[in-house]
């Protein structure tokens, strides 16, 4: 399954837009997954090749909203429940750890 060009800008943006209204850089992500904040760039931009980072990361930002009380405008594309798309490893998911 695969994001059209539409979607993938939107995705792209509402993550730097969550990421903004987070305080939360790119560096400080990578810090709490024990990755670079470029490789969570690579990610937030769609070019890391596992579809399950960016759900990893979605989570992350879900909660540390839901935990400053920061309400987010929601996903377009990365929506609902993980685990409710085949083409997803739902397990990789719930372990949240990035390479």
């Amino acid at each position: 399954m695969s994001l059209n060009s539409e979607q993938r800008a939107a995705t792209i943006r509402e993550f730097q837009e969550t990421m903004s209204r987070l305080g939360l850089p790119a560096e400080r992500i990578g810090k709490d997954f024990g990755v670079s904040g470029s490789r969570v760039e690579q990610i937030i931009t769609l070019k890391s090749g596992v579809l399950e980072y960016q759900w990893i990361i979605r989570a992350y930002l879900l909660s540390r909203a839901e935990t400053q009380g920061v309400e987010l405008t929601p996903f377009t594309a990365l929506r609902g429940n993980p685990h409710d798309y085949w083409f997803l490893d739902g397990d990789f998911i719930d372990r949240g750890e990035i390479d």
